[in-house]
């Protein structure tokens, strides 16, 4: 034979159920906050050193191609000046050129062509 519960044991039953329960997750629960509060404190660490990492890395990537490109335009500087030395020595060597053609002329007599055309020429 069953024997019938008390309406007092009905309810009884599902509060210790619950009871229980809350003092075995307190616990958990305490630790569940240590643990967030630990992730949030590293994942802070990690984003301030990340962060650094990523500026270092772009400095350094910065450097190198200010680097290379200071080196590209100090060679074309170079050449540059290269050009302009050869420039000048074409000027100094047409003028000498042209003072020979005149004196050659004044020689021969001859006032026409030569004269005329390098005088058109002109030096730069």
């Amino acid at each position: 034979m069953r024997r019938k519960r008390s309406s007092r044991s009905i309810f009884r039953d599902p509060y210790d159920v619950i009871e229980r329960q809350r003092r075995e997750g307190r616990p958990r629960l305490i630790q569940l906050e240590g643990l967030t509060r630990r992730s949030r404190t590293l994942t802070q660490l990690f984003q301030g050193t990340l962060q650094t990492r990523l500026l270092a890395s772009t400095r350094d990537d910065v450097n190198a191609k200010l680097e290379s490109i200071t080196g590209q335009l100090q060679l074309l500087v170079s050449e540059w000046e290269g050009f302009e030395a050869q420039r000048e020595e074409l000027v100094v060597w047409l003028a000498d050129m042209d003072v020979r053609l005149s004196e050659v002329d004044q020689l021969t007599g001859n006032t026409s062509g030569k004269t005329e055309t390098t005088a058109g020429v002109g030096l730069f």
